[in-house]
């Protein structure tokens, strides 16, 4: 990768978003040409970027967020790119012939594996989504779960509204909810709402967010973004390396990490066993760990 030039697209200045470009950046050589553009949000900002790219190519583009990745896909159309952070990419067309991504979620089977891990004799496992977001994810579920041994209660619902009364329904009929990535069952307005129905029913609530356990959830599988950064710093190499070999393909983010809160757990009478404690790479507890009030959503993807 000696003399090679990358262009980095980001959506916007979240944290997140900026904690994969830092990473991808320390995994990369440092001989390696990098331009970076913010497009603050804009769409319209990212397909003129694109627009003036064509004219002097980089040798690959690494887009971080879903407006970065669009504009990707609208404006170049020969170079490779590697793409990531984007929920729900095939609803937006992603991957594309000459792009390479990687997904956001980590397969539903690993997610289940991960909440056994923590919640061991639980088998009934409630969890909203859109069908429209995340049909075939929870269709994938299902069939992770039975594998697993657990029965899965998914809820669909159509929009946030929605989220109080099928919460309401789900709680006395499930052993543990499950909250998933998906924007409409996701927002900050219905954050604590989740935190803390599931906490005054006893449910163990199992997410995908360390800011979520520290708040009060019982845990979470993570997908840390220097971590994905680095991941797409290796598929960026494959990729300039072996220019002509055409991939549309999609890849699990690596080594997700599990968080649990023990305040949490013996607030509902549970006990993870010292393995999965081992295992945890973020522990939150003592006083204060089971918040009522959410502060900021650092790791949530918008």
């Amino acid at each position: 990768m000696d003399a090679t030039e990358i262009v980095i697209l980001q959506s916007s200045e979240l944290p997140y978003y900026e904690q994969a470009v830092q990473g991808f950046k320390a995994a990369i050589p440092a001989t390696t040409k990098v331009q970076e553009y913010n497009l603050s949000g804009q769409l319209t900002r990212g397909r003129e970027i694109g627009k003036s790219l064509r004219a002097s190519p980089p040798d690959l583009i690494l887009a971080v967020g879903l407006k970065a990745a669009i504009a990707a896909k609208l404006e170049i159309f020969d170079q490779p790119v590697v793409f990531c952070l984007v929920l729900n990419p095939d609803a937006h067309g992603l991957p594309a012939s000459n792009m390479t991504g990687i997904a956001v979620r980590t397969p539903p089977e690993t997610q289940l594996t991960a909440l056994r891990s923590v919640i061991p004799h639980r088998r009934r496992i409630g969890v909203l989504y859109d069908e429209e977001h995340s049909g075939t994810f929870i269709r994938d579920a299902h069939r992770a779960a039975k594998q697993q041994g657990l029965e899965l209660v998914a809820v669909a619902i159509r929009g946030q509204d929605d989220i109080p009364q099928a919460v309401r329904n789900l709680l006395p009929a499930i052993d543990a909810l499950w909250l998933i990535q998906d924007q409409t069952v996701i927002s900050e307005s219905a954050i604590p709402f989740y935190l803390e129905s599931t906490l005054d029913a006893k449910v163990p609530l199992f997410t995908f967010s360390s800011t979520l356990v520290q708040q009060g959830a019982l845990g979470a599988l993570v997908v840390d973004a220097w971590t994905v950064g680095q991941q797409a710093a290796r598929i960026a190499q494959t990729r300039l390396k072996e220019p002509n070999t055409a991939t549309s393909s999609m890849q699990a983010p690596e080594q997700p990490q599990l968080a649990v809160n023990v305040s949490s757990a013996e607030y509902l009478g549970l006990s993870p066993s010292p393995e999965t404690m081992r295992l945890a790479h973020q522990r939150f507890g003592g006083p204060g760990a089971i918040a009522r009030k959410p502060g900021p959503a650092s790791d949530l993807i918008p």
